[in-house]
């Protein structure tokens, strides 16, 4: 795992999201991946979890931009943390600004092994 292929694949799984290509998100994550939520203690284990999660998501939102505003990139531990902006906006007129910080570990293959995310405030993953 080098700095340019683990910073590109969160760039690359950020803009997957914010244009709503799940496929092209999930093919990021090994089978056996976790994401939680660590402001709601919700953890996601293996990737049909997470695939739903993200779907629901996805359907609830109308628009999502995720502008990551710093990045730090540990080759040698595999891991990866991102400060973003998330603005986005759900199909019922839920409108959301706020900070969140992702925490992501990798396999031996670059593949998404953890997310832990924290968001500032109520999130709209769930």
């Amino acid at each position: 795992n080098t700095y340019t292929t683990l910073s590109t694949t969160v760039t690359t799984y950020f803009q997957s999201l914010d244009t709503h290509l799940l496929p092209q998100a999930l093919l990021l994550f090994s089978p056996t991946a976790t994401f939680t939520i660590t402001t709601t203690n919700t953890t996601f284990a293996g990737l049909p979890a997470i695939e739903k999660m993200f779907t629901d998501f996805i359907a609830r939102s109308k628009t999502m931009e995720h502008r990551v505003l710093s990045m730090v990139v540990d080759e040698k531990e595999g891991k990866v943390a991102t400060q973003q902006r998330y603005i986005g906006e759900l199909h019922d007129g839920t409108k959301m600004d706020m900070l969140n910080c992702n925490f992501f570990g990798f396999d031996e293959m670059g593949r998404i092994a953890e997310v832990r995310v924290w968001m500032d405030g109520v999130g709209p993953l769930r």
